[in-house]
Order: C-alpha cells, then sequence, then structure tokens
C-alpha cells in the first residue's frame, strides 16, 4: 500500500527553518505516517515475540494433521495406556481362579484276617458261606456237593458229604490247585488268596 504524507507550511515554524530543514522535517513526517499506515493494515497480526496457539495444527488440503508433541495428543496416548492397563487388571480379577481337583478320600484298609483252613471242617454251607462268601460254581456228585471258589492264581473245591444221623451235606475236604500250569500250591496259601480277593470275614 503507497501513502504520501504532504507537510502544509506550519505557521511560525516553517518561515524560520531554512530550505534544508524544512525538507528534512518533511521527510520525517512521512516516515511516520507511513509506520501509522501500515499498522492499521496489519490488522491482527501476531507482533514480534508473540505465540501462535494454532502452530503444530496446521490443515493440508483440508485434513487436519498433528506432530504428536502437543499437550493434547499426549494427554490422549496416556489416557489410552492408563485404559488398557485398567481393563487389562479388571480382566484378571474377574477371572475364576482354577478348581483344584477333589483329593480322592482315602478308604481304611481292612486288616487281613486268616481263616484256618482246619477251623472250616465239619461246617454246613451256611457257616462256610459266612466264612468265605458265595462260592463261583456249584455241582453235585450224588449225595456230595462241591462248591469252587476262585482267585487269580488258583482255585479251592470244597467238598460237602451227609454226616452222622442228620444226613445234613457238611464240608469234609478241600482241594487247593493252580489255575494255570501243573504246579502245586499249599491250601491254607489258596485260601489266603481267595479270602484276600473278597470282603473280609472274621474267622
Amino acid at each position: 500500500m503507497a501513502a504520501s504524507v504532504r507537510v502544509k507550511n506550519l505557521p511560525g515554524i516553517s518561515g524560520k527553518l531554512p530550505l534544508s530543514s524544512r525538507k528534512r522535517l518533511c521527510a520525517v513526517l512521512s516516515v511516520l505516517g507511513l509506520s501509522v499506515l501500515l499498522a492499521a493494515c496489519a490488522g491482527n497480526a501476531v507482533p514480534p515475540g508473540a505465540t501462535n496457539n494454532t502452530y503444530g495444527n496446521q490443515t493440508l488440503n483440508g485434513a487436519s494433521y498433528s506432530d504428536g508433541t502437543t499437550p493434547g495428543h499426549q494427554d490422549k496416548v496416556k489416557d489410552d495406556t492408563v485404559q488398557k492397563a485398567n481393563n487389562q487388571a479388571a480382566a484378571l480379577a474377574a477371572r475364576k481362579p482354577p478348581v483344584k481337583p477333589a483329593k480322592p478320600k482315602k478308604t481304611a484298609a481292612i486288616p487281613f484276617v486268616r481263616i484256618p483252613a482246619a477251623s472250616l471242617a465239619n461246617l454246613d454251607g451256611k457257616a462256610v458261606e459266612a466264612k468265605l462268601g458265595k462260592p463261583e460254581m456249584q455241582r453235585g456228585e450224588g449225595s456230595a456237593k462241591v462248591w469252587q471258589y476262585r482267585s487269580d492264581r488258583c482255585a479251592l473245591d470244597v467238598f460237602f458229604y451227609p454226616q452222622g444221623n442228620s444226613k445234613k451235606p457238611v464240608l469234609v475236604h478241600m482241594l487247593a490247585r493252580l489255575r494255570n500250569g501243573d504246579g502245586k500250591i499249599d491250601l491254607q496259601e489258596c485260601l489266603d488268596e481267595i479270602v484276600k480277593s473278597r470282603k473280609p470275614h472274621q474267622g
């Protein structure tokens, strides 16, 4: 913008000043007037030393962008990090503790009570069943009855025959043998294995 200031003769001063002084005075006044006009045209220009509050939040082709260093951006990143940590903590707190498998109850072992083979002699079927339980097999041979008890390793045959005037069959003989092979096994040893494999009975 071009501007000119015309200085007229100042009453009482210009007439007394020499021509060169008047020219210098006119130049000074012209500069002052030009400064006033430039200040008026500047409007809302940011004065030297002032900070533009919108610096760092410029627009490029209509799209806003930020250099990531503005306080607002840093606060958002911090809030997002805190929120993520809180969500993780809440998720961990909501988890149910792992269920521990129940410990199996210990069953007290029933002590083995040996039944002497001789104690079964002359007992009828009910008495033998009370001590040894029901046999795995029963068969009849005339007036005699034969019961068989088994363990994993041996078989015990119990023979009942009628005795005395009552004609009631009672245990008169027992025979033990291995279930596999031709080896021999002691009668009491086989009876002990059968008792152990079954619910113990008091002898």
